[in-house]
């Protein structure tokens, strides 16, 4: 092997034996050979059961935080870097396995190695043992998803289905679905500025706020009015903001009977209906700024009924604000399109089938924001 790969990897490996963080080199069918002694500390691999294996093979497997594979797939991010030609963006976390089946978290780099003529040979990974740092953001996330939904509910006629991707394991999105009577569930999805701890915080102060206001003195009126609710919402969130920070907002109420969504909306990407009955798909109406921008904002609000097929779905911009290869951007209208294409097939599961396409589309290893997708489809069925 060494006869056939052109760098001289014994005095490669007398190098790289003196950092403080993993390496390993490959080719291009991703075949392992050479691996670092900071590799073998960090893994518990060793380098002579490691060498001539694929890094997926019984070896790395690596996992991203979402439990998606990427070794041996287009998200794999030392793949990414041999195929682009290009160094990754940036450190990525992801989950390596050891000998023993257990699990440790690195920090990634990527990078294409070339020849003298400026072909790519193959590719380097450096890696770093994140532990300690991902077991406080793992208890911090444990702690953010106890304040969101477990599951949706069950609802005759309706079926509601979400999914939540943070950019790191925790993020600046957050939803929430509360039973406020009389057959109706409000929905609120928001996104705060920025993503990772800080805007995680702000999430946890959006949750009391929205209690606060649910159980006020109008809450019989805020809840079952989005205008109202989001009216409340912005007056309390601009009291304690904090610099620059803003956050957007969509707020619904769900009627179960009538299959019918009454919202409002704070500077929000705006809900995209599909409709079954001609295959149209559209944008609905927006209203009014962000929290946090002027605290006497007043928000409009407006009211859809869905018929059997329909599907609404509500979005963070994580979703649209991705680039293609050649860079162009997805924009609400390629994720529309996304929408109609999975809707038409019917059946569960819906929010993951379209960030399935987003990620397919972009050919990223991960999206670059926090990504929340939430859809409401009407079932048909006798009513």
């Amino acid at each position: 092997m060494q006869e056939t790969f052109p760098i001289d990897l014994d005095s490669l490996r007398a190098v790289l034996d003196q950092l403080n963080m993993g390496v390993y080199v490959t080719d291009r069918e991703r075949r392992i050979l050479l691996w670092n002694r900071k590799a073998e500390e960090i893994t518990g691999h060793r380098a002579e059961d490691v060498v001539g294996k694929t890094c997926h093979e019984q070896v790395l497997n690596h996992v991203d935080h979402h439990g998606h594979r990427l070794c041996y797939t287009r998200l794999c991010p030392l793949y990414r870097a041999m195929m682009l030609e290009r160094p990754g963006a940036e450190p990525e976390i992801v989950y390596a396995s050891r000998p023993d089946g257990t699990r440790v978290a690195v920090s990634v780099s990527t990078a294409p190695l070339r020849d003298a003529d400026g072909r790519v040979i193959g590719g380097i990974e450096t890696f770093r043992d994140e532990t300690r740092q991902v077991r406080d953001m793992e208890f911090a996330q444990k702690i953010q998803r106890h304040l969101m939904p477990a599951a949706p509910p069950s609802l005759r006629g309706l079926r509601l289905e979400f999914r939540y991707y943070p950019h790191d394991l925790v993020g600046g999105d957050f939803y929430d679905i509360l039973d406020v009577g009389d057959g109706r569930y409000g929905i609120l999805i928001a996104d705060v500025r920025g993503h990772g701890v800080s805007a995680a915080l702000y999430t946890m102060w959006l949750k009391s706020l929205e209690m606060s206001i649910m159980s006020g003195e109008d809450a019989g009126v805020s809840r079952q009015d989005p205008a109202r609710f989001l009216e409340a919402l912005n007056r309390e969130f601009a009291r304690y903001v904090v610099s620059d920070s803003f956050a957007t907002a969509c707020y619904g109420v769900l009627d179960e009977r009538e299959r019918a969504f009454s919202y409002a909306n704070a500077g929000h990407p705006v809900p995209i209906r599909f409709r079954s009955a001609d295959g149209a798909v559209e944008e609905l109406k927006a209203h009014g700024l962000p929290l946090g921008i002027a605290a006497g904002e007043s928000y409009g609000a407006d009211s859809i009924a869905l018929s059997d097929g329909d599907t609404l779905l509500l979005y963070t911009d994580g979703a649209t604000e991705v680039r293609g290869r050649g860079g162009e951007l997805l924009g609400p209208g390629g994720l529309a399109g996304f929408l109609a294409s999975e809707a038409r097939r019917s059946g569960a599961n819906l929010p993951e089938r379209i960030y399935r396409r987003i990620m397919e589309w972009c050919g990223e290893v991960s999206l670059p924001d926090d990504v929340l997708l939430l859809s409401i489809s009407a079932i048909e069925e006798v009513r």
